[in-house]
């Protein structure tokens, strides 16, 4: 190859470059900050368990023992039934012959009256005369009494029925336990409808976890009586009436005798 043609393979290839596009810059992309990073979302808060402020209870030694009755007693009977359905019936005929109140309305309603007694405390007496005191919210229902106390039975298949004295049972499970009745305060009979096993009859009812938890019944407190200033010049007015009477009834001859100067 010539020197003239070297010269424009040169001049060519000067050019050519000269025609390209220079090449651009790959623009690498910021490593995300920690500004920048949303945070993850707190996980879910449980809801706090609500404390059912549970005692056992041991009876005085005076205590009179419960009255054992037939398991006919604790049966329901026909008119029973028969009642129960009507009050089911009684109770949804009432709720449809409201339509000017929603259920949402009833439902304010209800919690609104709930509010002057929130907390139901329930007393649970057992054949043997121990006692389980719990505290329940008062929306909670009747279902919610039984899975507790079942909870506590040493024996939980066996059946059993709770019952308002006199002969009320509780057999509505839906009911709150305002609506049963029960707030702010009841004593509920715990009965057995079911006999027990050979090897269970002395068995004690509950677990041993709550045998652990007996305690003594407190004493009744007793109010002292408060004097008022009324009933100390009721007082004193009826002694001086009394001192009265006494010289009144003296004879004169005596009151002359003694009151002489």
């Amino acid at each position: 190859m010539t020197i003239e043609a070297r010269e424009q393979l040169s001049n060519f290839s000067f050019s050519l470059e000269q025609l390209l596009p220079p090449p651009t810059a790959v623009m690498e992309s910021p490593a995300p900050t920690s500004q920048d990073s949303t945070p993850p979302p707190p996980p879910p808060q449980e809801p706090p368990v609500f404390d059912r402020q549970i005692k056992m209870i041991r009876p005085p030694a005076n205590a009179p023992a419960i009255v054992e009755l037939p398991e006919s007693f604790y049966k329901l009977s026909p008119n029973e039934v028969k009642s129960l359905y009507q009050s089911h019936v009684e109770r949804r005929e009432n709720l449809e012959n409201r339509p000017l109140k929603t259920q949402k309305i009833r439902v304010a309603e209800e919690q609104e009256r709930m509010k002057k007694y929130p907390k139901t405390t329930i007393r649970v007496r057992f054949p043997d005369s121990t006692m389980l005191q719990a505290t329940f919210k008062s929306s909670e229902r009747v279902r919610d009494l039984y899975d507790f106390v079942q909870s506590t039975l040493e024996t939980p298949s066996r059946k059993f029925l709770l019952c308002l004295p006199p002969r009320s049972k509780l057999i509505e499970p839906e009911l709150t336990l305002y609506k049963a009745g029960l707030a702010p305060a009841s004593n509920v009979t715990f009965v057995w409808i079911e006999k027990a096993a050979p090897g269970q009859r002395d068995v004690p009812a509950v677990t041993q976890t709550y045998l652990s938890m007996m305690e003594d019944l407190p004493p009744p407190s007793v109010p002292s009586p408060v004097s008022s200033p009324g009933t100390a010049s009721t007082a004193s007015n009826s002694s001086a009436s009394a001192s009265t009477k006494k010289a009144g009834s003296m004879p004169k001859w005596l009151q002359k005798g003694l009151f002489k100067k």
